[in-house]
């Protein structure tokens, strides 16, 4: 159900986007690990907002020891696994971006 309203509300977003004349909105999806709590998410967010392009950065933890999932929306085509691991700077020793595609564009 998380999931559903998580994709209502980008794809909400990316339609507010298109009829203002925004530039093209990408969403990319992924899996993070080592982020157990509150702090740690604001942790990754907080990297990941500093890169060109990004709008928003959501992380939902995952259900019964399954891996965090991290959706991003950017203005950006160019963003990367690798990208964000390096915008995690230090961070990266306690978390690692295992998985990020680009799964829509508008």
């Amino acid at each position: 159900m998380k999931q559903l309203a998580t994709i209502s509300t980008t794809i909400a977003l990316l339609l507010a986007n298109a009829w203002a004349g925004q530039p093209k909105t990408y969403i990319y999806k992924g899996k993070v690990s080592g982020v157990v709590c509150a702090a740690c998410s604001s942790t990754v967010k907080e990297a990941l907002m500093k890169l060109p392009g990004v709008k928003a950065v959501r992380i939902t933890l995952g259900k019964e020891g399954g891996l965090p999932q991290i959706n991003i929306v950017s203005t950006s085509a160019a963003l990367s696994r690798e990208v964000a691991i390096k915008a995690l700077g230090d961070a990266a020793d306690h978390y690692h971006i295992e998985s990020l595609e680009q799964i829509q564009d508008q």
